[in-house]
């Protein structure tokens, strides 16, 4: 099954944050496998969900938030009645202005924190009151919500019990890969500078991301050059360029594979 690519269209480039509340019920037992260029925090108002990818499981139930990062492929599904939970969705390059590593090696983790809790509380008050200056006082809370989940993440004070994250070795490979994909990188060298054997690393790589090196790393380039090819500023050759791929065939080929329709269908979209 390919994973479905999420455009989030911001009405106004000035407030780059989507925020509304998600229900999921019988009726509709989870969310499709997708993925998007963008940080996403989850917080749980009623019952339970589990969110999976790349072969990691996190559980989470009310009063729990889910922070999700970007590029990273995950479904959503329930186990009981009813889930209902917000959801904030924040442009990375908002993050990024602001130097807030959301790209962390984990693909999501779980905050049981009081001090995001409440900030996050705050911004469910903002939005659905709408006062005076609502968006720069939204813009500013999500901003310190961010850092601290950011922060809790370095720390390693959050509440893991019921989920499984990547290891320092893979966790550490992610990082690199995410640093250098546009780079001409080979396994060999990834494994070089983690100073582990290929067997090794391939085969612990594949376990728990669910992916091998290679395909984890084509993904990386295929949406970071759908990206590009969607901001209208480059043509399909220069994003594949950009986005570490010499050989065409093989990009247009990779592209498909990895996103599920042609790279030229990305421009008919535009």
């Amino acid at each position: 099954m390919y994973a479905t690519y999420e455009k989030h269209n911001y009405m106004n480039p000035e407030f780059p944050i989507f925020f509304h509340l998600d229900k999921i019920d019988k009726t509709h037992k989870g969310i499709h496998v997708h993925w998007h260029e963008h940080v996403e925090l989850l917080y749980i108002m009623k019952g339970a969900c589990t969110v999976q990818g790349n072969g990691i499981e996190i559980y989470a139930q009310t009063g729990d938030i889910i922070m999700i990062t970007p590029n990273c492929i995950h479904d959503i599904y329930i186990d009981r009645d009813v889930c209902e939970y917000y959801c904030i969705t924040a442009d990375k390059g908002f993050c990024d202005n602001f130097n807030v590593p959301v790209c962390a090696g984990q693909f999501a983790m779980v905050i049981k924190e009081e001090q995001a809790k409440k900030c996050y509380d705050s911004i469910i008050e903002i939005m659905n009151s709408k006062p005076g200056y609502y968006k720069a006082e939204a813009k500013m809370l999500v901003l310190q919500l961010m850092i601290r989940c950011c922060r809790l993440a370095e720390s390693r004070d959050i509440e893991r019990e019921g989920t499984k994250s990547y290891s320092k070795t893979v966790a550490h490979a992610v990082d690199y890969l995410r640093a250098h994909f546009s780079d001409p990188v080979t396994v060999d060298e990834l494994c070089s500078y983690l100073g582990f054997s290929k067997f090794y690393l391939c085969r612990k790589f594949k376990a728990e991301t669910g992916r091998t090196v290679i395909d984890y790393l084509n993904f990386l380039r295929c949406a970071n050059a759908r990206r590009l090819i969607s901001s209208g500023q480059h043509n399909v050759s220069e994003s594949a360029k950009l986005s570490g791929f010499n050989n065409m065939s093989y990009f247009t080929k990779t592209y498909k594979k990895q996103m599920g329709s042609a790279p030229s269908e990305q421009l008919h979209k535009m």
